[in-house]
C-alpha cells in the first residue's frame, strides 16, 4: 500500500454461493492476505447485508489503516448485480440466476460522493462487458483517480457531494437537531435502514453539520485501544503511548489543529506560528492589526486571563517556585476565567452576531472539535461482524450505520436508534431523553430550518427539481452555516458559570452533560490555554442564536413537537384520526351534519398542530423570497463511460 497515492486499492468483491463474499481482485495486487490483517471482514463490508434485494446501490465505511492504527482508510463500494445469462465467459462456479459484485476503492481522504460519482460509471461501465475478467478499465480508473484527487478538495464542495442537509431535514424535521445535540454527548448511536445508500449518506451527513469534521475529523474514528485482541482492530505496539493514555494536552492539540489547518500554508513556507497567530499578508494588514488588538482590550474576558496569568507568574518566581509551564492550565486559572461571565452576559442582551461566528477561524474557535477519539467510533455501515468490537469495554460509544435487524433487537449494546424508514429517534434512556429536550430557543431554531428549507421546495410547482435547493436561504450550505451559528453560540455559552440565563436557553442539563465528553474537555483546555495570545472564541457573545420572550407562536411549535415526536402525542393524534374515520362513516347515515362537524375539527387540528413562523432576529435568511432564474442549457455531448467518469 502506497501511503502517498490517495487512492490505495481498487478492489473487486464478490459473492459466491458457497464461500460467501470473497476478493476476487485488487489493483494494486494486496501485499498480505487480508484474513491475517484487520481487513479481513472487508468483503461483509462491501456487499451489505440485505444487498441481494436491490439492483445496485453504494456502501461507505471506514477501515483502521495498515500501516499507522491511528488513521482511517475511507472506502466507497459500487455493489451492482446482473443475470448470469447475460456473461459472456460464464464461470462453472456460477449456478445461480444472478452475480452479485462490488466494486470497491479504498481511500485515503473521506471525498466519498465524489468518487462515488465517477465509480458508479466505472462499475456499470465494468458490469456491461459481461466479462469479470476484463479488468483494464479498473486499472485505468486506479491511475485517473489518483491523478485527479488532491488534498484541496476537502476545501471545496466536492466533499459535501451527496450529502445533502435538505433530505435530512425533510426525514426529520425538528428533530435533526435532537441528533446534533446526540452526537455531540458521545453516546451509542445506531441508524438502521434497509437501503444502505440512504443509510450512509444520512449518517455522514450529520457528521458534517460539526464544522469541518467529515474534512478533517475521522482520521481516529475507526480505531481505537481495545481490552482485549481482537483480529479487526490493529494491535498498538507497547512502546507506544495510546491516547486513551494520556490527559488531553493542549500543546499536543495545537499541533494537531496546526497540523491541520496550515497544511496549504507549509507548502508555501509559511510557518506554523505565523499562520495560527500572524493575520493574512495582504496591504491593508497594518490597519488590520490596529483593529484586531483594539478589540482584544476590549475583551474582559482576554483581559481577565492575562492579568490572572502574569499574577501567576509573579507570584510563583516571588516564592521561589518552579514557574507553571504555559501549556499547563490550573484549576484555579479556569476558573478566573469565567469570574466575570454573568457581567458579561448582562452586557450582551442582543442575540451573539452570526458573522462573527461563521467567519471566526477555525484555530481561534478550536475546530474541528476532536469527537471521534478516545474510544468514539465512526463508522457508516457495519456487519454483523463487527459486533465483538461494539461490546469491548474500551468502545465508550459510536455513530454507526447498518442493514440487519439483529442490531436493533439487541438494545443493550444502543442508547438511541435511529430509524431510516420513518425518520424515527428512539431513545432508550429515559434520563437522556430529558436532558437532550430541546427548549422553546431550540424549537425556534429548528422551525426555522424546516420552514425556510421547505418554503425553498415549495417554489418549483411546475414538477422541475433542477433548480430545487441551490439558493442560499434553504440550500446545503445555508443549512450547515446555521448549524455551525448554534455550536458555535453553544460553545461559547458553556464558558459561562452556572445559572446564567443563557446557559437556560440551551437546556443547562444538556450542557452539564456536554462539559462530561472528552472532545470538550480538550477543546476547553484549548481555547483556554494561558499560552493563547489572541481570544478567539470570547469574541463571541454568549446566548442562544433565538433567544427571546414567549409568544404564542412558540406556544403552537411546542404543541406540535410534543403532538408529532412523543408517544403519547403520536397516540393522541392517531386517536383524532381514527374519530375523524369514525365520523365520516356515521355522517354518511345520520347526514350531513356530523360531516360538517368532521370538517371542522380537522381543520382546528391541522391548524394547532402545523406551527407557525416564529420572530427569529438572531437567524440569517429571514429577508423576502429571491427568484432565481432559469440559465440556459449547454447542449449535452455524448461520450465515453471512462470520459464521463473523469
Amino acid at each position: 500500500m502506497n501511503l502517498e497515492f490517495p487512492i490505495h486499492y481498487v478492489i473487486v468483491v464478490g459473492f459466491h454461493h458457497k464461500k460467501g463474499c470473497q476478493v476476487e481482485y485488487a489493483f494494486p495486487p494486496l501485499e498480505v492476505e487480508l484474513e491475517k490483517t484487520a481487513w479481513k471482514y472487508l468483503p461483509t463490508l462491501a456487499i451489505p447485508d440485505g444487498a441481494h434485494n436491490f439492483d445496485h446501490d453504494t456502501v461507505y465505511f471506514h477501515l483502521p489503516s495498515l500501516k499507522n492504527p491511528r488513521e482511517t482508510v475511507f472506502g466507497v463500494a459500487c455493489y451492482q448485480q446482473m443475470d448470469s445469462d447475460k456473461l459472456v465467459n460464464k464461470p462453472d462456479d456460477v449456478t445461480r440466476s444472478t452475480v452479485q459484485k462490488s466494486v470497491c476503492v479504498l481511500s485515503r481522504y473521506p471525498l466519498f460522493g465524489h468518487i462515488q460519482v465517477k465509480m458508479q460509471l466505472i462499475t456499470a461501465a465494468y458490469f456491461r462487458e459481461g466479462d469479470f475478467n476484463q479488468v483494464s478499465i479498473l486499472e485505468e480508473a486506479f491511475h485517473n483517480l489518483n491523478a485527479c484527487l488532491v488534498p484541496e478538495l476537502l476545501n471545496t464542495p466536492e466533499a459535501f457531494v451527496g450529502l445533502s442537509p435538505r433530505e435530512l431535514v425533510f426525514l426529520f424535521r425538528h428533530q435533526i437537531l435532537i441528533l446534533f445535540k446526540l452526537l455531540l454527548l458521545e453516546r451509542k448511536i445506531l441508524f438502521r435502514g434497509a437501503s444502505v445508500g440512504p443509510l450512509c449518506s444520512a449518517l455522514l451527513t450529520l457528521v458534517s453539520l460539526l464544522p469541518l469534521t467529515l474534512e478533517y475529523g475521522l482520521n481516529q474514528s475507526a480505531s481505537t485501544k481495545t481490552a482485549k485482541t481482537l483480529s479487526i482492530v490493529p494491535q498498538f505496539s507497547h512502546d507506544e503511548k495510546s491516547d486513551e493514555d494520556t490527559k488531553p494536552d493542549v500543546g499536543n492539540n495545537r499541533q494537531s489543529h496546526e497540523n491541520i489547518f496550515t497544511s496549504r500554508q507549509n507548502r508555501k513556507g509559511v510557518s506554523n506560528t505565523q499562520e495560527k497567530y500572524q493575520l493574512e499578508d495582504n496591504t491593508d494588514l497594518v490597519n488590520t492589526t490596529k483593529v484586531y488588538y483594539r478589540r482584544l482590550e476590549n475583551d474582559v474576558d482576554f483581559r481577565r486571563r492575562k492579568e490572572v496569568s502574569n499574577e501567576t507568574k509573579n507570584t510563583g518566581n516571588s516564592s521561589g517556585a518552579k514557574s507553571l509551564s504555559p501549556t499547563t492550565p490550573t484549576s484555579d486559572t479556569a476558573t478566573s476565567i469565567i469570574d466575570e461571565e454573568l457581567e458579561i452576559g448582562e452586557k450582551c442582551i442582543e442575540v451573539p452576531d452570526f458573522l462573527t461566528a461563521v467567519q471566526m477561524k477555525p484555530a481561534e474557535a478550536g475546530l474541528p472539535l476532536c469527537l471521534f477519539r478516545k474510544g468514539y467510533l465512526c463508522h457508516p455501515y457495519l456487519s454483523l461482524h463487527y459486533l465483538d468490537l461494539l461490546t469491548d469495554s474500551n468502545v465508550k460509544g459510536f455513530l454507526i450505520g447498518t442493514t440487519n435487524i439483529l442490531f436493533k433487537q439487541k438494545k443493550d449494546l444502543v442508547d438511541v436508534i435511529v430509524e431510516m424508514q420513518d425518520g424515527s429517534i428512539d431513545i432508550l434512556d429515559l434520563n437522556l431523553k430529558r436532558q437532550v429536550t430541546l427548549t422553546t430557543p431550540d424549537l425556534r431554531f429548528a422551525e426555522n430550518i424546516v420552514k425556510q428549507v421547505t418554503v425553498e421546495s415549495g417554489r418549483r410547482t411546475d414538477g422541475d427539481n433542477f433548480l430545487d435547493g441551490i439558493g442560499w436561504e434553504g440550500g446545503d450550505e445555508w443549512i450547515r452555516s446555521q448549524f455551525k451559528y448554534y455550536l458555535m453560540c453553544m460553545m461559547r455559552t458553556s464558558l459561562t458559570e452556572d445559572g446564567t440565563r443563557q446557559r437556560d436557553s440551551f437546556n443547562p442539563a444538556y450542557l452539564n452533560l456536554w462539559q462530561e465528553t472528552n472532545h470538550w474537555k480538550t477543546w476547553s483546555n484549548y481555547v483556554n490555554s494561558e499560552e493563547r495570545d489572541t481570544p478567539g472564541i470570547y469574541n463571541l457573545c454568549p446566548g442562544h442564536p433565538c433567544d427571546g420572550g414567549m409568544s404564542v407562536s412558540d406556544m403552537k411549535i411546542r404543541f406540535a413537537h410534543t403532538i408529532q415526536n412523543t408517544e403519547g402525542g403520536r397516540r393522541l393524534n392517531q386517536a383524532v384520526q381514527n374519530t375523524g374515520k369514525a365520523v365520516l362513516q356515521t355522517g354518511k347515515a345520520v347526514g350531513g351534519a356530523l360531516t360538517s362537524a368532521k370538517g371542522a375539527l380537522s381543520s382546528w387540528w391541522n391548524t394547532v398542530t402545523t406551527p407557525t413562523t416564529p420572530t427569529t432576529s438572531g437567524i440569517v435568511g429571514q429577508t423576502d423570497d429571491v427568484v432565481v432564474e432559469n440559465s440556459s442549457q449547454s447542449p449535452v455531448v455524448e461520450r465515453t463511460d471512462t470520459e464521463k467518469a473523469f
